[in-house]
């Protein structure tokens, strides 16, 4: 018998985690946690807010995963990070059973890989990322706590992204690239040079722009 399962947040996300989710078949039950108490997804309804969180560990729902997306800031990832793992909510890592991780790779807690996806050996992602549809994490790359790669990013062999950036859909990063902290990588951009933190860049060849 499987656990219970909290989602917390019923947007777009939250489906994409759903339909995961329903192909795993791991969880006893779902719920979904939002301010809109009357939303349902995919049958699965809202059982509570944030406000009710520590109520509804106590009444079996040991589990919480975050289901809010993040582009451009993960202030709200994080807060609800900090909110479960202090009530002693369980963690997990969800995985699309069409992803592909090859040995070697460390997914730390908190963590989404999306459907199609690939992570090669020796790669390491860390807590609450966000690794979304027909992304390609190759080899021996580091992608930081709060990171989103966006659908369809391609991220050569010993790149390292910090913590809370945004890589967007369609990117290509080169082999040994380097790219900060709380940065914005914009849709479709060629990487090419190291991107620092804290900044937006985008383009082909990707630029700072802000």
């Amino acid at each position: 018998m499987g656990t219970n399962l909290l989602l917390l947040g019923g947007g777009g996300h939250c489906r994409s985690v759903l339909d995961c989710l329903m192909s795993l078949g791991e969880y006893s039950q779902i719920g979904i946690v939002d301010s809109n108490k009357s939303a349902s997804i995919l049958g699965v309804s809202v059982v509570g807010n944030d406000d009710d969180l520590s109520k509804l560990l106590q009444n079996g729902w040991t589990s919480a995963f975050i289901t809010v997306g993040s582009i451009g800031s993960t202030v709200v990832r994080r807060r609800l990070y900090h909110l479960i793992k202090n009530l002693g909510f369980q963690i997990p890592i969800i995985i699309d059973p069409t992803a592909i991780i090859a040995n070697e790779v460390k997914i730390k807690e908190g963590t989404f890989i999306g459907k199609h996806s690939i992570i090669n050996s020796g790669s390491e992602i860390g807590n609450c990322a966000i690794i979304n549809t027909g992304v390609i994490v190759e080899h021996n790359c580091c992608v930081g706590n709060f990171s989103h790669i966006s659908p369809g990013a391609t991220i050569c062999g010993h790149v390292l992204i910090g913590n809370d950036t945004h890589i967007g859909a369609g990117t290509v990063v080169r082999q040994e690239i380097i790219i900060g902290s709380n940065t914005l990588i914009g849709i479709g951009s060629v990487v090419i040079k190291d991107i620092p933190g804290y900044v937006k860049a985008y383009g082909n060849p990707c630029k700072v722009v802000e």
